[in-house]
């Protein structure tokens, strides 16, 4: 069987564009902003994940890398992609407690308003209240349940956040919404033997 030239020329730009796209991801595990800059002269993509599924937006998000944070926005990086497991920049951000990191991506669209897992629930789970507060004044939905009925209140409780939990509680925050599994935060805390939280709940109503 043979191959036309065409299917050739297809197939070598094929392996060259790939060839870039590792030397942007190289020029990035570097922090070498000319090398990732030459790479996009080349003809990089800016958004393309690497083998994990992260764009170069969420790795500058888990490391708390500003100034490559910064570069990538000024090139058009969509701050609104997922990878496998759902996440945005903007979610691994909160998760880490990158509250710089979270200003940016929000003041270029990152959104906090999805449906499913989101920023404020990722900021609740590890108890970080400055993007927390920075997130429920930019009126994200306190009350915003993941895809298994989970809420910011639950994971802060889950996670023992007594500050966390408070703060949810004195913004409004549902006490009484359950899970896919009927329960609650108060069952979670209780369940977890929390006493400081479960007071902390039934003083805002909570019931079983």
């Amino acid at each position: 069987m043979t191959i036309s030239i065409a299917a050739i020329t297809f197939l070598l730009s094929l392996n060259v564009a790939a060839d870039v796209q590792s030397d942007f991801f190289r020029a990035i595990d570097k922090d070498s902003l000319s090398l990732a800059s030459e790479a996009i002269k080349n003809g990089a993509n800016v958004d393309q994940p690497n083998q994990q599924g992260y764009t170069p937006l969420m790795i500058a998000a888990q490391t708390d890398n500003l100034r490559l944070t910064n570069f990538l926005l000024e090139l058009n990086a969509n701050p609104n992609l997922r990878n496998q497991h759902g996440e945005t920049a903007i979610m691994l951000a909160s998760y880490y407690g990158r509250t710089d990191m979270v200003k940016v991506l929000y003041s270029k669209g990152a959104e906090i308003h999805h449906a499913g897992w989101n920023p404020l629930i990722y900021a609740s789970t590890n108890g970080f209240l400055d993007v927390m507060c920075f997130l429920l004044d930019a009126k994200a939905d306190i009350n915003a349940v993941s895809p298994n009925g989970t809420t910011a209140l639950m994971m802060a409780v889950r996670s023992n956040h007594y500050a966390a939990a408070e703060l949810l509680l004195e913004r409004g925050a549902d006490v009484n919404i359950r899970n896919e599994n009927g329960e609650n935060s108060l069952n979670w805390a209780e369940k977890a033997g929390y006493s400081s939280i479960v007071s902390l709940l039934k003083k805002h109503g909570a019931t079983q």
